[in-house]
């Protein structure tokens, strides 16, 4: 909803560029080919980014403890973790070692018609959460929580209402996570899926067939921003009092589902109890 947006830009305007900063490199350990849409983070903070094509990060982290943590994370790959003074005013060459996750094979014998969980109706008033500003914008969530059900399924789309958007692409990268405490926790995915929005408005579907992905019971699923491509200045919008020309809302659910926010890609999770996005999937048993 508008109140989601309203936090953000409190958060980050005018957030000064200047201070402590860390930056590097990320490859893989054994090929050392850079690996792109790593993330790094500030434990517990904002402040967090992800690499680009070259493997290649910059975070200016202003008046932070040089104690603080900072956590380093790939899917597919294990973590590392260094504080921010080991890692401040330095070139970086961090290696991230493969996770050997051994998964059983997965045969998909589809039984039934595909059908939707989640909701397909939206609000139509005025109703919308999502991202105002791209500056700040790298490895920030958001998403809602759904029921797939006692039994396995194959995810095969995911839909999206777009209630309006500035770029002419923007990339995601998607999260399936269990639930502790009714927040989320494990990721359950153990390779990137990476999506891409490119219509200016409307429902959006985003076929995930490819990645063969089974799941089941109650799981949080969310969108990480990534990158975007071109902006639109003739699509600039009111905001909460400001005009942008760099935003992406989607229409929220009917009935107002939960929804999961974090801003920073170590932040906390934060939810609440209406203003999810409108997103349902297309499975099948």
């Amino acid at each position: 909803m508008r109140c989601t947006l309203a936090i953000l830009w409190i958060l980050y305007s005018g957030i000064p560029l200047n201070g402590q900063k860390i930056e590097g490199r990320i490859v893989d350990s054994l090929s050392a080919v850079p690996l792109e849409y790593a993330s790094i983070g500030v434990v517990d903070t904002r402040y967090g980014t992800i690499t680009d094509q070259e493997g290649l990060f910059h975070l200016d982290v202003p008046g932070q403890d040089p104690e603080s943590m900072v956590r380093i994370s790939m899917i597919g790959f294990k973590a590392q973790t260094f504080t921010l003074a080991e890692l401040s005013e330095q070139d970086n060459l961090i290696r991230l070692v493969v996770d050997p996750v051994q998964l059983a094979e997965v045969t998909i014998s589809p039984l039934g018609e595909p059908y939707s969980i989640g909701t397909t109706r939206y609000t139509r008033l005025g109703n919308w959460c999502g991202w105002g500003g791209s500056r700040f914008g790298k490895g920030h969530e958001i998403g809602t929580k759904l029921d797939l059900g006692d039994h396995p399924v194959h995810i095969r789309k995911l839909h999206v209402h777009v209630h309006r958007q500035a770029y002419d692409t923007i990339w995601f990268r998607l999260h399936i996570r269990n639930l502790k405490d009714e927040k989320p926790c494990e990721e359950l995915l153990n390779s990137n899926v990476i999506v891409a929005i490119d219509e200016e408005k409307g429902w959006v579907e985003l076929d995930l067939e490819e990645y063969r992905i089974v799941q089941q019971g109650e799981v949080a699923v969310s969108l990480e921003w990534l990158k975007i491509r071109g902006i639109n200045e003739d699509r600039a919008m009111k905001i909460n009092d400001r005009v942008t020309s760099e935003y992406l809302l989607f229409n929220t659910k009917k009935k107002q589902g939960i929804i999961f926010t974090r801003w920073g890609v170590e932040g906390k999770w934060n939810t609440g109890a209406e203003g999810s996005p409108a997103m349902f999937l297309t499975v099948q048993k």
